[in-house]
């Protein structure tokens, strides 16, 4: 051919096969580009708190999920590619910059072999919480792995007033008393007793409501005022019950409100008594002075 130049080996053309070279290289090069074999980058994210939450003043607690990273127990020892540790950071910058430790020079953080880790005594305010995937040198992965959030902490809540309560120290349950006066003997807790029945409601104070064979009543915002039967109304902790007769007898004592509806939740206590009768068989009912001394039959 006029103007061309071929290569001949042993008399034959070898264009082809260099053409076929071409296209194997060619082929190599594309493939190469379609399926990268770069290692997939380290990855960190905060499941919990979640962005923007209210929490309580106190502990708050931050767990974290990490991908294409193995969290070990190798702080301090010679790195290795796609594995070391988490940084936490509350209110403060996390540093980046390769090859330093990702160490703030104050601040609250804390370096964690794990995926969870508790700042303590939280106070009230906004607050930003970080965390940094390291290698187990402290120096930051590369590229950066980092998450970041913003909580708000509240006031903690105040705690709660222990339930007034009330109980019968005298007489005991079970008791057996003599017919007559019975004494009951009430100690509360939580409470205050004053002498303002009729007046406005203040809450932790009132009165005692004492009841013989009676059911305390104990619906709230209803004066607990049984329909019949033996009560009394006392602005201190001890009543006596007159003329209590013969048989078994329930006391109940409740705590009451100034206006005497119950306390809420309700607060009394009850015991069962025994009463005897004093009565001594004979006196009083001819047994004994029906007749006389010395059989009627002289004198001394």
């Amino acid at each position: 051919m006029k103007g061309k130049t071929f290569l001949k080996v042993g008399g034959k053309s070898v264009i082809a096969s260099a053409l076929f070279a071409v296209v194997l290289l060619l082929g190599a090069c594309t493939y190469g580009a379609a399926y990268p074999t770069t290692a997939a980058t380290p990855a960190v994210t905060i499941t919990s708190p979640v962005n923007g939450a209210s929490l309580p003043a106190g502990d708050v607690t931050v767990t974290v999920s990490v991908g294409n990273f193995v969290v070990v127990d190798k702080q301090g020892q010679a790195n290795i590619a796609g594995q070391g540790h988490v940084h936490f950071y509350l209110d403060v910058a996390a540093p980046t910059t390769p090859g330093v430790p990702a160490v703030p020079t104050s601040g609250t953080w804390a370096h964690v072999s794990g995926l969870t880790y508790t700042f303590p005594n939280v106070g009230q305010g906004t607050h930003t919480i970080s965390v940094q995937l390291v290698n187990n040198d402290h120096t930051p992965v590369v590229p950066a792995a980092m998450d970041t959030i913003t909580i708000n902490v509240t006031s903690a809540p105040a705690a709660a007033e222990p339930a007034p309560t009330v109980t019968i120290t005298s007489p005991g349950n079970g008791a057996s008393l003599p017919q007559g006066n019975i004494t009951v003997t009430a100690a509360v807790a939580n409470f205050n007793v004053v002498d303002k029945q009729g007046q406005a409601n203040v809450p932790g104070e009132g009165h005692l409501h004492f009841y013989l064979d009676v059911s305390a009543p104990t619906v709230p915002g209803v004066p607990a005022v049984p329909t019949s039967g033996t009560w009394a109304h006392v602005s201190g902790t001890t009543y006596t019950f007159s003329n209590v007769g013969p048989g078994t007898h329930t006391i109940s004592v409740q705590l009451v409100n100034n206006d005497h509806t119950p306390v809420v939740p309700a607060a009394m206590d009850s015991v069962t008594i025994n009463v005897t009768s004093t009565t001594i068989p004979g006196y009083g009912d001819g047994g004994y002075g029906g007749g006389s001394y010395g059989g009627g039959g002289g004198g001394y």
